[in-house]
């Protein structure tokens, strides 16, 4: 094809140079001899036969054209028919493309078992809470860190790579759930300070209880008996 086309361009070459020639003056070539106007007849002949091949040319660009777009659209088409289109088919894909007998998919799922546990346990104690929450933080910001060793090394521990450079299987295994103990840890917390600022007011309230009650008893002594 690209054989024809530069054997078509050649021979359209010389036209299209006596018809920019012709189109630059024409009356001028008619208006001389006999000769000159034959050449300017001939000139015009060979402006209309460009004119013919630039014509042909874009009618066969065109419908190459239109060729390529109906393959990009049919491929397209099939693409988007085959992808999931609910987040319920999303994430069934999702659970069907990973292989859940992995060795280190189920001792990551027991990391985050764990993790819950203990934060379970230790919800009352805050030095245990607080350093709970900043490994979860930094084990977040490593993520991405993290995805990009895992992928340059993916098959010493799995069967497939699951770590793509958008990582989204690091996003849903790793992240999402860290996400979610830390939300869990920060209501904890709210609830930690709610029910310590209930303790304080309750020993403000028994001071200034106590501290009433031994002015009114010291009133009560400094008054004299009938």
């Amino acid at each position: 094809a690209a054989k024809a086309q530069l054997w078509t361009n050649s021979l359209a070459l010389p036209h299209r140079l006596l018809s920019c020639i012709a189109a630059a003056n024409p009356a001028r070539y008619a208006t001389r001899t006999p000769s000159m106007r034959a050449l300017a007849a001939l000139l015009l002949i060979a402006a209309a036969k460009a004119d013919d091949v630039d014509n042909e040319n874009a009618t066969a660009a065109s419908s190459l054209n239109d060729v390529v777009e109906g393959l990009k659209d049919q491929i397209f088409a099939d693409h988007v028919k085959g992808a999931p289109q609910t987040f319920r088919e999303e994430c069934a894909a999702f659970i069907a493309a990973v292989d859940w007998r992995e060795t280190w998919i189920r001792c990551l799922i027991l990391w985050h078992l764990s993790l819950w546990l203990l934060f379970v346990f230790t919800r009352k104690n805050f030095p245990v809470q607080c350093g709970l929450f900043f490994g979860i933080a930094a084990c977040v910001a490593l993520a991405e860190t993290l995805n990009g060793l895992c992928a340059k090394r993916w098959e010493k521990f799995a069967t497939q790579n699951y770590f793509d450079e958008r990582g989204v299987f690091a996003g849903i295994m790793l992240c999402a759930p860290l996400l979610a103990l830390a939300f869990a840890m920060l209501l904890n917390f709210l609830v930690m300070a709610s029910s310590m600022l209930v303790t304080v007011k309750r020993a403000e309230f028994r001071g200034k209880a106590r501290e009433l009650g031994a002015q009114a008893e010291a009133e009560a002594q400094a008054v004299p008996a009938p």
